[in-house]
C-alpha cells in the first residue's frame, strides 16, 4: 500500500524500502595521502535485511550535504541493479581538503519500513556509521638516478705506499717570491716599455703639455669675453677631461672632486680645483664689473697643480 507524499522525510529519504535495512560505509583503505582521493562505498541492505526495491533507491548527492563539505566528492559509476538484488552500493571518491580530516562523517538514511503499521511512523531512521581515516603527508619524489657514466679508472682506490708520502708544501720564502712576483713583473715591463719606445714617452708628455697648454690660453684670454667666469670653468673642465679623464656624468664641484680623489689625485689638490668650479659659479651670478682675473690666476694654479702630479 502506498503512503501518502505528506509523510515521506524531508531530507535523507533515497526511496529505499525493507524490513530493518542497515546503511555501512566500506573503506577499504583508512589512510591516505594528503591530495589523494579516498574510495569509499555506501552499503545498503544485507543478505539478512534486504533491499526491497533495489532498482528505485535513489544515490544520495554527497556534494549537497553540509557534512561533508571537507571532502572534494567524487562520483565513481555504480555497478547495474537488478529486481533480485539484496543490496545496492554506491561508489565515491573522497579528497580531504586538508590534513586536519579525520573521519568519514556519518549518513542519515531514512527508509520505508514494510513491516511497520502504515502511516507517518512507518519511515524509520538509519545511518551509516562515520569511519575513522587518517590523512598524512604526501611523500616527496624521489630524485631520478643519473647512471654514471665516467671512466672507471676514476673510480679506482690508490694504494701502495706512496699514498702515505705527504705532499709538498711551499716554504714561507716560495710564498713570498709569488706575492712579488706581479708587482716586480709590471715595474719590469714599464721600464722595457720606456727604454724600448722612448717616442711614445715623449709623445704622452708632450700631449700632456699640449692639454695643459691650451686649456692656460683659454683662461688668459677669458677676461675678454662676455662671461668669463664660464669660459674659465670651461677651459678647466675640458683639460681635466682630457687629462684624466673625468666622464661626462661629473659635473658639479662636489663630483669632480670625487673623481680626481678616485684617480690617486690627493684629497687638498682635488678640493682645490672643485674650488675653482665653485669660485666661477659664484662670479657668474655676482654684480657685473668682474673682469675674471682672479678666477684666472686661481685656476692656472689648479691646472700646475695636476700637472705637476704627472
Amino acid at each position: 500500500m502506498a503512503q501518502p507524499a505528506f509523510f515521506e522525510p524531508k531530507e535523507h529519504f533515497y526511496k529505499a524500502k525493507g524490513a530493518g535495512l542497515t546503511v555501512k560505509w566500506h573503506v577499504p583503505n583508512t589512510v591516505v595521502e594528503d591530495g589523494d582521493e579516498l574510495p569509499a562505498t555506501l552499503v545498503i541492505g544485507s543478505t539478512r535485511y534486504p533491499v526491497l526495491n533495489p532498482t528505485e533507491v535513489m544515490k544520495p548527492d554527497l556534494k549537497l550535504l553540509p557534512a561533508f563539505d571537507r571532502f572534494t566528492v567524487t562520483d565513481v559509476p555504480d555497478p547495474p541493479r537488478g529486481p533480485g538484488d539484496k543490496e545496492v552500493r554506491f561508489g565515491y571518491k573522497l579528497r580531504p581538503r586538508n590534513r586536519s580530516v579525520e573521519q568519514i562523517p556519518a549518513l542519515e538514511f531514512y527508509y520505508l519500513n514494510t513491516a511497520a503499521a502504515p502511516g507517518k511512523s512507518q519511515y524509520r531512521k538509519t545511518q551509516a556509521d562515520s569511519v575513522p581515516i587518517t590523512v598524512t603527508e604526501p611523500r616527496r619524489p624521489e630524485a631520478p638516478r643519473v647512471p654514471m657514466v665516467e671512466a672507471e679508472h676514476l673510480f679506482r682506490l690508490t694504494t701502495g705506499p706512496g699514498v702515505l708520502h705527504a705532499p709538498f708544501v711551499p716554504c714561507r720564502w716560495a710564498w713570498l717570491a709569488a706575492g712579488l712576483f706581479g708587482p716586480l713583473a709590471a715595474a719590469a715591463w714599464f721600464l722595457a716599455w720606456r727604454r724600448v719606445f722612448p717616442d711614445a714617452v715623449r709623445a704622452a708628455r708632450l700631449r700632456r703639455s699640449r692639454v695643459a697648454r691650451r686649456a692656460t690660453e683659454a683662461i688668459r684670454k677669458a677676461g675678454r669675453t662676455p662671461d668669463p667666469a664660464a669660459t674659465v670653468a670651461a677651459a678647466v673642465l675640458a683639460y681635466l677631461r682630457a687629462r684624466f679623464p673625468v666622464p661626462e656624468s661629473a659635473a658639479t664641484p662636489s663630483e669632480i672632486a670625487a673623481v680626481l680623489k678616485e684617480m690617486d689625485v690627493p684629497g687638498a689638490t682635488a678640493e682645490a680645483t672643485a674650488d675653482v668650479f665653485r669660485a666661477c659659479d659664484r662670479a657668474r651670478f655676482a654684480p657685473p664689473g668682474d673682469s675674471g682675473a682672479a678666477l684666472a690666476v686661481d685656476a692656472e694654479a689648479a691646472i700646475a697643480r695636476l700637472e705637476a702630479l704627472a
